[in-house]
């Protein structure tokens, strides 16, 4: 890790430090869970060794974080926190898709003699750390009010894409990328998900921050801004990921429209000139190549498996068959996968598929909802850098409506979990200029005084 040898040490001090953060999340302040986890996130493959290790309970270290920040706000009272501000508007959401999609994998588990109880209890499982986010949104809103415990994790965070991003380079400095070469140019930075997924991850959290540039114009952080997009774009550029691609393109397409027309112009050049600018592999990439050997071969990949156009075409029949089946509630929640082995390398297809009619509506509408609130904050927003926060939320939505087109980056932690969290502070500073307004209309006001208090009209 960084070149100095720590790949095998980080994670024991990790794990060393889970237990005194999941007392102190419990018994002092729900937030230190967060500061502890959320910087974890973009460094899952760290995360991903404590929890396959053999250590005492080691593969807990998620769960009992979560547990102990949701006792913590429960159980703790401050009288240094700001007012409360109500009840997060995502409650009902949250608890309708949440509901729907047990109910789903309840229909899975009854439907299909072919999903043994081995299987079954792996659906439940991935259900379980799927329903993590959402949990992770509830405790952010509650727990995460103060602006310098705010300041604290994304100072923590903008660190820990740092350490990702040198260490993406790190591995990828040893892979022949002069011209584009399949799966033997591709590396991850995520554990147990492929380069796609980490090209999406980067590219969306890119798309945020260049969100919080063109809004926020205070100079210090618009340099932290650059560092930070320089090393995403780069681990966004390098994953191939074509999906991400045009996440950043169609995002980049809408910042132009909405907020900054000259965007335009860099865009138009860009799709003249992008052969000459680009990398050769990432052109090779682009134009569906393989060189290998100075032979040019013409290929699809789709999930890190090299697929011809009529492969992912019979993925989609067939998901788009499950759904004709049972329109209105689908195969059941993660079933897909284990009847057809394969992944419909589409989320959108695959809510059609497995949750149906129900459950796609219920996912496009946490979109909407989350489009309603970026939008809501950056109109509203009573300082600059909330307003710049609302818009680079805004930006992260639309770069995940695209990058689900071509995958599934929304049912996994280590692609979603920060998405979530930031989700929750633009609902809570909402929450909070709402509550302001409030506060100021309700002030009733001052009588009008008498200029003369002492004087009669004669009659």
């Amino acid at each position: 890790m960084l070149g100095l040898g720590l790949s095998e040490i980080v994670p024991y001090v990790v794990y060393g430090l889970a237990g005194p953060v999941i007392i102190a999340s419990a018994v002092n302040r729900s937030a230190i869970g967060l500061l502890f986890l959320v910087p974890l996130i973009p460094l899952y493959v760290i995360l991903d060794k404590v929890l396959k290790s053999e250590l005492p309970l080691a593969n807990n270290v998620i769960d009992f974080t979560i547990i102990a920040m949701l006792l913590g706000i429960c159980i703790q009272k401050r009288d240094d926190e700001v007012p409360a501000l109500g009840p997060s508007p995502l409650l009902k959401p949250l608890a309708i898709f949440a509901g729907y999609s047990f109910i789903s994998l309840l229909i899975g588990s009854a439907s299909f003699d072919g999903l043994t109880g081995e299987i079954n209890l792996l659906r439940l499982a991935h259900w379980k750390n799927y329903m993590i986010m959402p949990l992770l949104y509830l405790i952010t809103y509650y727990a995460l009010r103060e602006r310098a415990w705010q300041n604290k994790l994304f100072t923590f965070l903008f660190g820990a894409f740092l350490v990702a991003d040198i260490r993406f380079q790190q591995s990828f400095k040893w892979v022949k990328h002069t011209r584009y070469q399949g799966s033997k140019s591709r590396v991850s930075g995520l554990a147990n998900l492929g380069p796609n997924e980490m090209g999406a991850f980067h590219a969306i959290h890119m798309l945020f921050v260049l969100g919080l540039f063109i809004i926020d114009k205070n100079v210090k952080r618009r340099i932290a801004y650059v560092f930070f997009m320089i090393g995403s774009t780069y681990c966004a550029l390098y994953s191939y990921s074509r999906g991400a691609y045009v996440a950043i393109l169609l995002t980049a397409i809408f910042i132009a429209f909405v907020k900054e027309r000259r965007l335009l112009i860099v865009i138009v050049a860009f799709l003249i000139t992008w052969k000459a600018i680009l990398p050769s592999s990432v052109v090779d990439r682009i134009e569906n190549t393989i060189v290998e050997d100075g032979a040019r071969t013409d290929v699809v990949e789709v999930g890190g498996m090299q697929l011809e156009t009529a492969k992912r075409t019979e993925i989609w029949e067939k998901a788009l068959g499950y759904f004709y089946e049972n329109p209105i509630t689908g195969k059941g929640y993660n079933t897909y996968q284990y009847l057809t082995g394969w992944d419909t390398h589409n989320v959108y297809i695959k809510f059609m598929a497995e949750e149906g009619v129900i459950g796609l509506s219920l996912y496009i509408w946490l979109y909407v909802l989350a489009l309603r609130s970026g939008w809501k904050l950056y109109k509203n927003g009573d300082e600059e850098i909330i307003k710049a926060f609302g818009f680079g939320f805004v930006c992260a939505v639309i770069a995940s409506i695209v990058s689900n087109f071509f995958g599934d980056r929304w049912t996994y932690l280590q692609l979603g979990g920060i998405y979530w969290v930031l989700w929750a502070l633009v609902d809570q500073h909402n929450a909070r200029i709402a509550a302001s307004v409030t506060d100021v209309v309700a002030v009733p006001a001052a009588p009008e005084m008498d200029h003369f208090p002492n004087s009669r009209i004669a009659s």
